[in-house]
C-alpha cells in the first residue's frame, strides 16, 4: 500500500497505522524518532492520532 507523508510517497503494509509510517518515513530521511514532538494532520488539516489507521493513497503531514 502507498501513503504520502508531506507529499512523498512511502510503501507500507495494508492496515497500518499512522505511527508505522511516520517511523519508516522518519528513519528513511534521518530525522528525528522522537514522536513526542511530532505532530500530524491530514490533508484536510485535521490533527492524526498516532494510533489512526491509515487507506491507500492516504496523505498525512508532519510537523517536526
Amino acid at each position: 500500500m502507498k501513503v504520502f507523508v508531506n507529499d512523498n510517497e512511502v510503501r507500507t503494509y495494508y492496515g497500518a497505522k499512522v505511527k508505522s509510517v511516520v517511523l519508516a518515513y522518519c528513519s528513511a530521511n534521518h530525522l528525528s524518532l522522537n514522536l513526542n514532538s511530532i505532530e500530524v494532520r491530514d490533508a484536510y488539516g485535521n490533527r492524526v492520532d498516532l494510533d489512526g489507521s491509515l487507506r491507500a493513497n492516504s496523505r498525512i503531514y508532519l510537523k517536526l
